[in-house]
């Protein structure tokens, strides 16, 4: 068992690391489709938008510009606290459609794994809806991957699940949070863009 336990925690070299980042580079593309994002935007969630959340994008004029060109910035936001992440689906869609729908203006999230496991919460019960519209399971590898990917940049919301789940009370509380993206823009050289999401709960 402490064998075990150190092999576990056994430290991976630079090179065995880019062998496993070259090999994930699968999860660009296996399940996104930008026309499916784009449908899901116009079709569904602009409507959900204009008819409940009527949000407005304060600051999002111009966009930043890339310190490091290689790399994604790193867009960190808090959640709002309703149990589903609502805010941050009316974000990605609102950037979205505000920016033309270039694809290279827009943004590929990190996401709770139990989000795309769990039927429940796949947005109007639709298999595969977070990977279909551009999420990727937010892991330590995939995380890595994604900084290797230059057709947009990335989106976290380091609360994870406790930030949907805090509850009204909470709602501009920040929970315990990962600072996984902390060390990636430190490691790649780029820049981390805050932003806050207000009144969506």
């Amino acid at each position: 068992m402490q064998k075990e336990k150190q092999s576990q925690n056994k430290r991976i070299s630079d090179s065995e690391l880019r062998q496993l980042v070259a090999a994930n580079k699968k999860i660009y593309w296996e399940h996104y489709d930008p026309v499916f994002l784009r449908n899901l935007i116009d079709q569904v969630m602009a409507v959900v938008d204009e008819t409940y959340f009527r949000s407005r994008f304060v600051g999002f004029s111009e966009l930043p510009q890339r310190n490091n060109p290689k790399r994604p910035l790193i867009y960190a936001g808090n959640h709002t606290g309703m149990s589903f992440p609502w805010d941050a689906m009316i974000f990605v869609g609102g950037f979205f459609k505000k920016h033309g729908y270039d694809t290279s203006k827009s943004l590929r999230a990190l996401t709770a794994p139990m989000l795309s496991k769990t039927a429940l919460m796949n947005p109007f019960l639709m298999k595969d809806v977070w990977k279909k519209a551009g999420g990727i399971d937010a892991n330590t590898l995939n995380f890595e991957t994604m900084m290797e990917y230059q057709d947009s940049d990335l989106l976290i919301y380091p609360e994870g699940v406790p930030g949907i789940g805090k509850g009204f009370n909470k709602r501009y509380q920040l929970q315990k949070f990962s600072t996984s993206f902390l060390r990636m823009s430190i490691k790649y050289k780029t820049d981390i863009i805050p932003f806050a999401t207000i009144n969506g709960e």
